[in-house]
């Protein structure tokens, strides 16, 4: 597997958690149609485990999109790692 970039005139929100010694973190990148960074973001995450700190990177990326305007003009796409994260949101 390799990134895809988003569609035309959408943006992507790559998210992850992961968990390493008992501390918990997660991040995320998001990305415009050509590959380009537009914001990123990384940091601890009071999560017991990994799924749930993607699940709280994504509430952190939802923020950010909104909060710089691109919820108003640009679609986004949001990339997760785990299939259970996937289907709790599905």
């Amino acid at each position: 597997m390799s990134w895809q970039f988003p569609p035309r005139g959408w943006l992507k929100f790559n998210v992850c958690g992961v968990v390493f010694e008992a501390k918990a973190g997660g991040g995320g990148v998001l990305r415009d149609e050509d590959g380009e960074a537009r914001a990123l973001f990384s940091g601890p995450s009071k999560a017991k485990d990994a799924k749930l700190a993607e699940l709280k990177s994504i509430g952190v990326a939802l923020e950010l999109y909104e909060g710089m305007g691109w919820a108003t003009c640009c679609p986004l796409l949001i990339e997760v790692g785990s299939n259970v994260v996937f289907k709790w949101l599905s």
